[in-house]
This record gives C-alpha cells, sequence and structure tokens, in this order.
C-alpha cells in the first residue's frame, strides 16, 4: 500500500513538474528598454512618450502578449545626460540582456547608447528624436526612428516648418528661425533658416536659446526688434510658457511656430498665462495633436483610465503608442525565441498603419531604416480652446531633401 502511494505522489510530481515547466517557459517574457529622459531638461516632453508605451504594452500583456509571451519593459531615466545614458544603456544589454531599446531622450546623450548597441548588435527604435542617418541604413545597423531626424544631412521636421511659412505667407516676407541650443536643435534651426531663404524669404534673425533658459527678454526684444511675420521656434514647453508672454509685453503680434516638442498640456498653460487669445501661436509635428478626433485617441484614454497616467493625452502619447505597436509587430514577425539578430532582421521587414496618429504607415526596408513621414500644421483657436488645422499632413521622402 505504501509502495503505490508513493508511486502515485512519485507520478503527481512528475506531472507538476513538467506543468510548472511547461507554464514557466510560455510566460518567459521577451525584455525590452525603455530608456529616456523622466526628471531631466525634457522630461515633459519625453516622459509622455514614455507613458504612451506603457500604456499600449500593458494592454498588449492583457490580451496575452505576443505568441503567448509577455513583453517585459525595463524603464530607465537617463535625464538626457550623456554619461548617465551610457551607463544606463550598458546595464540594459548587459545585465537586463534586452533584445531592445526603445525611446532615448535629447540628441547630447544618444551617441553613447549607439555605440554600445552597434557592438553588441541590440536593436535601437528612437522616439522623439534620433541623431543618425536612419534614412540611408545599412542592412544590419541597428538603429531605427519614429520622429525627428536631427542630422545634418536630413531634418524633415525643420523641411517641414519651412513649408507652412511658403503656405501661410507671400514670397520675399520677413522670418526668424530659432531652436533649443542643443547639437540637435542647432540642426534644426540652421535646416529651417536654408530652406526658407531657398524658398525666397528673407532671414532676418538666427539665434538659439539654451535649454532651461528662464528669462526669455533678449531672445523676444531681438525678434521683435527685426520685425518678422513668422518665428520658427523649436523649443519645449518650459521656454514657451516664459516666452510667450514676455513676447506679447514687448509688443509681439505676428505668428509664432512651435513643434510638438511642445505637448498640448503645456501649450494649454501657455495660453493661461496670456493675456489676449494667443491665436498667433502655430504648432505642428510629425504625429497628430490630441484635439484630433482620432478613434485611435480614444483607445489611449481608455488605457489611462484603466492602468493610471500622469501627464494629459498629447501627441507625445501617440508616438509612444504607436512604438509600442511596431515594436509588437517586429517581435510577431521575430517569433519565439527571439535574438536580437532576428529582431533586426524582423524591424526590417515592418510596417503598421499608424491609425490616424501620423499621416501615414511606418515602413522601415534594410537600406531605409525611417520610411516617408509627414506633417501637419496647427493654429490655437481660442474659441474653441483646442488646436485647429491650417496645414494638413504633406508628405515627405527623404531622396527629395536629403544631402548626398
Amino acid at each position: 500500500m505504501k509502495k503505490r502511494f508513493l508511486i502515485v505522489v512519485m507520478v503527481l510530481a512528475c506531472f507538476i513538474f513538467w506543468g510548472d515547466t511547461k507554464t514557466s517557459y510560455a510566460a518567459d517574457p521577451y525584455v525590452i528598454g525603455n530608456q529616456t529622459d523622466i526628471t531631466g531638461d525634457a522630461n515633459t516632453n519625453y516622459a509622455p512618450e514614455a507613458e504612451g508605451f506603457r500604456l499600449y504594452i500593458e494592454s498588449l500583456n492583457e490580451r496575452g502578449g505576443v505568441k503567448g509571451h509577455p513583453v517585459k519593459v525595463i524603464y530607465e531615466d537617463d535625464k538626457s545626460e550623456p554619461s548617465r545614458a551610457a551607463a544606463v544603456a550598458k546595464k540594459l544589454i548587459e545585465v537586463d540582456k534586452v533584445l531592445a531599446i526603445t525611446s532615448l531622450g535629447f540628441s547630447r546623450a544618444q551617441p553613447p547608447v549607439y555605440e554600445l548597441a552597434r557592438k553588441a548588435g541590440v536593436a535601437v527604435i528612437t522616439g522623439y528624436t534620433t541623431t543618425e542617418p536612419v534614412w540611408s541604413a545599412k542592412p544590419g545597423d541597428p538603429v531605427f526612428a519614429t520622429g525627428h531626424v536631427m542630422n545634418p544631412k536630413f531634418h524633415p521636421g525643420a523641411y517641414g516648418s519651412a513649408k507652412i511659412v511658403e503656405k501661410l505667407y507671400p514670397k520675399g516676407s520677413k522670418v526668424a528661425s530659432s531652436a533649443y541650443d542643443t547639437p540637435g536643435g542647432r540642426v534644426w534651426s540652421i535646416w529651417c533658416a536654408d530652406w526658407v531663404k531657398k524658398m525666397g524669404y528673407d532671414l532676418v534673425l538666427h539665434k538659439d536659446i539654451p535649454p532651461g533658459t528662464v528669462d526669455c527678454t533678449p531672445w523676444a526684444r531681438a525678434v521683435v526688434d527685426t520685425k518678422p511675420v513668422f518665428w520658427g521656434i523649436a523649443i519645449g514647453g518650459e521656454i514657451l510658457i516664459s516666452l510667450a508672454p514676455t513676447l506679447e509685453k514687448v509688443g509681439w503680434t505676428k505668428d509664432l511656430l512651435v513643434p510638438d516638442f511642445v505637448t498640448e498640456g503645456d501649450l494649454v498653460k501657455t495660453m493661461e498665462r496670456l493675456m489676449t487669445n494667443g491665436e498667433w501661436i502655430l504648432w505642428f509635428g510629425r504625429y497628430a495633436s490630441a484635439f484630433d478626433k482620432i478613434p485611435e485617441f480614444d483607445n489611449i484614454r481608455k488605457a489611462m483610465n484603466k492602468y493610471g497616467h500622469k501627464f494629459p493625452l498629447s501627441a507625445r502619447h501617440g508616438q509612444g503608442w504607436t512604438m509600442a505597436r511596431l515594436m509588437e509587430a517586429a517581435l510577431t514577425k521575430a517569433g519565439w525565441p527571439c535574438t536580437r539578430e532576428g529582431l533586426i532582421a524582423a524591424l526590417e521587414k515592418t510596417e503598421i498603419d499608424t491609425l490616424g496618429l501620423t499621416g501615414g504607415p511606418i515602413k522601415f526596408t534594410p537600406t531605409d531604416h525611417y520610411g516617408s513621414s509627414w506633417w501637419k500644421a496647427y493654429r490655437w483657436d481660442s474659441k474653441k480652446k483646442a488646436l485647429s488645422p491650417v496645414m494638413d499632413w504633406i508628405k515627405v521622402e527623404s531622396a527629395d531633401i536629403a544631402i548626398k
């Protein structure tokens, strides 16, 4: 009897062991890193993007993940500091053994991440910005981009801002161009300045602003004194909130264009501090404004309510959400088990419908890790207290504007 009892126990133990092994294997996750600026100079832009990424991944995992495996994301704050970015990337690659790193922060902190990722063969999918020549990639290179490219040879966002000038103002009009005084920002303002001159406009001011500037009076007075009809300036919300009221005090009445680096929440804060209606503020970017009535934004709102959020809905959430969907598509294509090399190969064949969050699909090929991009412009409507389109999506092809 005892012998039969022991046999039964051993058989049950084997079933339990096998069952646990199977469950453990099925539950093994795809491990991804999300490294960006959560508490640094540009956190108001990059942190909402990370939040959008998290919201989609949480909803994906609740649906069962990818091929039955959850996607585990390790979130790291590099504060857009180069030395910290290098240390974070090294940890993600060597300790956490991630398949890919997503997002990244300011352009100044990106080079060490790319260097480490290339050595280890780890994919990097950038969010808001990249400085790499992703539009003309070598097959197998691990860097891919879903937002702006801030490279001296290619800057579709700056070109898009120049197209807004061409649409709204007659040739010969006076214009000004500025940006954050960072490597990527300087490229932005230079490209915009060069393109408006090529398009037949009179560039009367080109002066960049350091991140973290509190008193914007010198720049406000300089632009008012040169009397442009348009000032395109690539800054973030923390500068706009200070700059816009200062401009108004020194007599500015013309158009000020800011990129989607200024989130809609910061734009609303700026409007609350203005004494007039603020309809001289224009806003543009690669991703749609959260003021647009797009069903996919409703899905993000539902995820916010379900999984929690810190920031108001913005285009940056839409970009983070889209980047997570891109990751899902690539992991699905790569299959299980997934290797770093296999994921890069899968990304080079990945295409997703952005479901209205930008003007067209994101599509990668072995020699193009960027693809076509679309750009849209809006103006603040004081009656609706919202952004209203002034320029519909324009398509930009890399071959048309990249410097050879």
